[in-house]
């Protein structure tokens, strides 16, 4: 629980994936993506629920041997490449249903996080402000820094941000990225807004080594490369 409110992690997964073929079920250790994601939800002593909604009946079965599946398998028109992660939340919170508490989103593209991890962002959302309406995860950003992003229009360069761009990069604002790890807010709030970044949301920041997120096969062959280098850690558990 957290704040005195029951807490339901929602782990989204769908058999469709252009970028990587199987990303849900990619493999690294003994896990696959969705069975590590599975045991970090069920090992943390904040999380009273785990549900994985999915259209993939392989993705459903195990799920099912975690007792945290969803009560159906997904509807085909929320498992589609344009479906929003917040509009496959709302449908569970009604077809569940999700009642009361907090919703904390577990994507299964960010493989590195670990259970210490998720453990210290649950306490950084606990002893925050008593008006914060939410929580996500960061990574420090500057490779491009957003000040030095340009556009092309009417066939000339132009700052994208309307800002100078040849400026020292020491000079600029320290800025940071979503890095997917993970998301909570409260039940009501996604109802009313349909947002995970409602405006009073608490920054969690996460090292660089552990926000990388999995979109492309690219990501994948960096990750391999770096793991076995040793540059990247993989935690392993045992549930």
């Amino acid at each position: 629980m957290l704040r005195g409110q029951p807490v339901t992690a929602v782990i989204p997964v769908r058999g469709g994936s252009k970028g990587i073929p199987g990303k849900n079920l990619y493999r690294l250790g003994r896990d696959t993506l969705l069975e590590r994601t599975i045991k970090i939800a069920k090992m943390c002593p904040y999380v009273d629920r785990v549900l994985v909604t999915t259209d993939s009946p392989e993705m459903y079965d195990i799920a099912q041997r975690y007792d945290a599946a969803a009560p159906t398998l997904r509807p085909a028109e929320l498992a589609s490449d344009s479906a929003k992660t917040v509009d496959v939340v709302l449908n569970l919170i009604e077809t569940v249903p999700i009642g009361t508490g907090w919703v904390l989103l577990l994507q299964v593209t960010s493989p590195l996080r670990t259970l210490g991890d998720l453990t210290a962002f649950c306490e950084t959302f606990e002893n925050g402000p008593a008006d914060a309406e939410a929580a996500v995860s960061l990574v420090h950003f500057d490779s491009p820094h957003p000040d030095k992003i340009q556009k092309i229009e009417d066939g000339l360069v132009k700052s994208y941000l309307g800002k100078e761009s040849m400026v020292a990069r020491q000079s600029l604002p320290t800025v940071y990225a979503l890095n997917g790890a993970f998301y909570i807010t409260h039940r009501d709030t996604l109802v009313t807004r349909c947002t995970f970044l409602p405006p009073r949301t608490l920054p969690f920041v996460m090292p660089e080594e552990r926000s990388v997120n999995l979109d492309t096969m690219a990501d994948v062959y960096v990750l391999e490369a770096m793991s076995e280098r040793g540059v990247y850690k993989v935690e392993e558990y045992d549930l």
